[in-house]
């Protein structure tokens, strides 16, 4: 019994599960901070999770390349199709900038792609390869398939190297373009851009590397104050209708799942006390088995892959 509840733990760990037997709303929340965070998660993360140091590693360099590929390949593919990349669509803080001091900040075709469209699919480069690296489909029914975890390790940490090398590829490209001073060869990548044509890279080329500086400020803001919010309002469950919403039903949800689970238990508990005596429930067999089997467990937590 023992070792069933120490996998049924690792399955929830690797699962992102919100909420643990014990612990108040604090703690759940600084569990599933500690746990599933990209950066934290390298050192605070729970002892017996399934994702140690080095599968955090992977995680947070394929990250970084997604985010990196994501935003560059956008930005060529707004040149490639001439959709006016640098193009202004509406500025904030236009108004109030000299009496607050904040800069006025000039918002593009290509930022309203990348919060949307490439925010989403970060995301969820994310969530598949937390999952990939977890293995959390083959850790139900109690068993963890070795050959599954291992051949998952390995297919995330390929994904993650092709794409660092496309990601490499689309920040150089972009830097290139970057580049307007004496020697820009700009213009000629440009060029083989809308030709599609891939453009062979010289170590003598000319590149600014300034656009890093603020793929690196959403990078840190992303981590540090989008998710911890993103992370509070899931987790609380407000948008799960107090936990009647599957994915979104947070917290609330698995509280419930989880008093439903000890019920299921302890109903299996009773039974097979009652069949080790060998006795009946009110002198009938039959209300014995009104219990449920003794092997009939309900792990709530199959359906809440978060």
């Amino acid at each position: 019994e023992k070792e069933e509840e120490l996998n049924r733990l690792k399955r929830r760990l690797a699962a992102r599960a919100y909420h643990f037997p014990g612990n108040s709303w604090w703690q759940d929340w600084m569990q599933y901070l500690s746990n599933t965070h990209t950066v934290l998660g390298l050192f605070f993360h729970h002892p017996l999770h399934p994702l140690k140091m080095q599968e955090r590693l992977v995680i947070l360099f394929g990250s970084i390349a997604i985010g990196l590929t994501i935003s560059n390949m956008t930005y060529l593919y707004f040149i490639h199709n001439d959709y006016g990349a640098d193009e202004e669509l509406f500025s904030l803080n236009s108004r109030h900038s000299k009496y607050t001091g904040i800069p006025e900040i000039s918002v593009t075709k290509v930022m309203i792609t990348l919060w949307t469209l490439g925010s989403f699919l970060h995301t969820v480069f994310d969530l598949g390869l937390w999952h990939m690296k977890a293995c959390t489909l083959c850790r139900y029914g109690g068993l963890v398939d070795e050959k599954l975890a291992r051949m998952g390790r390995l297919v995330g940490l390929f994904i993650v190297l092709v794409v660092m090398g496309v990601g490499g590829y689309a920040v150089l490209l972009r830097a290139t373009l970057e580049y307007k001073g004496e020697g820009s060869v700009s213009e000629e990548v440009e060029e083989s851009i809308k030709n599609n044509e891939i453009y062979d890279m010289d170590v003598e080329d000319k590149r600014s590397f300034r656009f890093l500086l603020g793929y690196l400020v959403e990078f840190v803001l992303a981590l540090f104050v989008y998710y911890p919010i993103a992370v509070t309002i899931l987790f609380s469950g407000v948008l799960g209708c107090n936990g009647r919403v599957p994915l979104l039903g947070g917290r609330p949800r698995e509280v419930k799942k989880e008093l439903l689970h000890l019920q299921k238990k302890n109903e299996s508990t009773i039974l097979r006390t009652l069949k080790s005596k060998g006795s009946e429930v009110n002198g009938n067999a039959d209300d014995a088995d009104s219990y449920g089997r003794a092997d009939s467990f309900d792990y709530f937590d199959e359906d809440q892959i978060m």
